[in-house]
C-alpha cells in the first residue's frame, strides 16, 4: 500500500516535471544545428560563436503557415553557441541588418508587429452604398443575392481561388473576411512567429531561432546581407549570401 508520504512525493515530482515542461516551452525557438559551421556564416567572439543563414522563400513557405513571402519579409535563422561555462544574454534587438552597399540599417520586426501588419493588409473595404457592387478577394466558396438600383435581383458566386462580386443591402455591411483578417487569425500568426523566433534571455547552452526583417527592394535582392550582433563586448559582423 502506498503511504501518504509517497503520494505526496509523487505529486511534488509531477508538479516539478510539468513546471519544467512549461518553462522549456516558453523558451521557444528551434533546435540549433549540430555546429556553427553548418550555417552559411559564423564567427567566434569573446564568450560565444554566432551563426546565421538566410531561409529561401520556398522553404519559408513550408516552415510557416503565415505567408511571410507575400507579406514582404525575409527570414534569417540565427544561432548562438556560448563557450563552456559562459552565460550569454540574448536579445533579438541586438541584431541589425544591412543589405549590400546600402548604408540603411534595418531592425527585425516583432511577431506582434508582423501579425498586425498582415491583418491590416487583409481587411476588406466597407461597402458604402446600397447599390455598390463590391469586388474582393475571398477565403471561402459562397453564394449571395441582392437587388440592384433598378429593383432587379442580382446574384454572385465567390470562391477561394477567384474573385467575388456582390451587391450590398446594408449600407454599413462589410465584405466577407479575407484570409488573415480576423483577430483570431492575427493571434494565430503572432503565436506561430513568436514560437519560432530566436529565444531571448540569459543562456549557457546553444539557442537558435528566426529573425524577421522587411524584404529588401528589388535592386537589393541579389546583394549580400550583413548581420551585426551587438550582444557582447565587441560587434560581430556576418556576411550572408542572398537566398536564391
Amino acid at each position: 500500500m502506498v503511504n501518504v508520504y509517497d503520494r505526496y512525493m509523487r505529486c511534488v515530482g509531477l508538479i516539478c516535471l510539468l513546471a519544467g515542461l512549461l518553462l522549456a516551452g516558453d523558451a521557444g525557438g528551434i533546435r540549433p544545428r549540430e555546429s556553427s559551421a553548418d550555417y552559411t556564416a559564423h564567427q567566434a567572439a569573446s564568450g560565444a560563436t554566432v551563426a546565421a543563414a538566410v531561409i529561401p522563400p520556398d522553404q519559408v513557405k513550408k516552415l510557416f503557415a503565415t505567408d511571410l513571402n507575400a507579406g514582404g519579409y525575409i527570414v534569417i535563422e540565427v544561432a548562438i553557441y556560448p563557450e563552456a561555462g559562459k552565460e550569454i544574454d540574448v536579445s533579438s534587438g541586438d541584431f541589425l541588418l544591412r543589405v549590400g552597399s546600402n548604408p540603411a540599417i534595418v531592425r527585425n520586426a516583432s511577431a506582434s508587429a508582423i501579425a498586425a501588419a498582415l491583418q491590416r493588409k487583409s481587411t476588406p473595404p466597407e461597402i458604402r452604398r446600397k447599390s455598390d457592387v463590391s469586388v474582393y478577394s475571398t477565403a471561402t466558396v459562397g453564394y449571395e443575392t441582392g437587388t440592384d438600383g433598378y429593383g432587379r435581383r442580382r446574384s454572385g458566386v465567390y470562391t477561394a481561388a477567384g474573385v467575388g462580386v456582390g451587391v450590398g443591402d446594408d449600407p454599413n455591411a462589410a465584405a466577407p473576411p479575407r484570409p488573415g483578417s480576423t483577430d483570431q487569425d492575427r493571434m494565430t500568426m503572432e503565436q506561430e512567429l513568436a514560437d519560432k523566433a530566436l529565444p531571448e534571455g540569459k543562456t549557457t547552452r546553444a539557442v537558435a531561432g528566426y529573425l524577421y526583417f522587411p524584404r529588401p527592394t528589388a535592386r537589393q535582392r541579389n546583394a549580400a546581407y550583413e548581420i551585426t550582433w551587438y550582444g557582447i563586448d565587441r560587434q560581430v559582423h556576418l556576411t550572408i549570401p542572398a537566398a536564391k
